[in-house]
């Protein structure tokens, strides 16, 4: 896909949405993005912390493309505790959910 295809204007409504082992784990409406990156530094503030591999859906509204990306991500675990704690605030994609 050619860069101009993914262009993004601060004005243009960009819809993501973050899927985490088959499951949503942040979706997002709006506008005031000027970079794909941008827009996956926001999914990703959104959903958390996480390990695993990801799936990112971005819909440009406004000039009518969207795009499926592939995302691996690694966070350290926080230094909690007890592991009961640490489970609470830490999820990890699965491939078999």
């Amino acid at each position: 896909m050619n860069s101009s295809a993914t262009s993004i204007n601060r004005s243009d409504q960009i819809f993501a949405t973050l899927i985490i082992g088959g499951k949503v784990v942040s979706s997002v409406c709006k506008s005031n993005f000027s970079t794909i990156e941008e827009v996956v530094r926001y999914a990703y503030s959104i959903a958390g912390r996480f390990m695993g591999l990801a799936r990112l859906i971005v819909r440009n509204k406004t000039q009518g493309w969207s795009m499926n990306m592939a995302l691996a991500a690694r966070h350290n675990m926080p230094r909690l505790a007890t592991a009961r704690r640490a489970q609470e605030h830490y999820y990890q994609a699965s491939l078999f959910a």
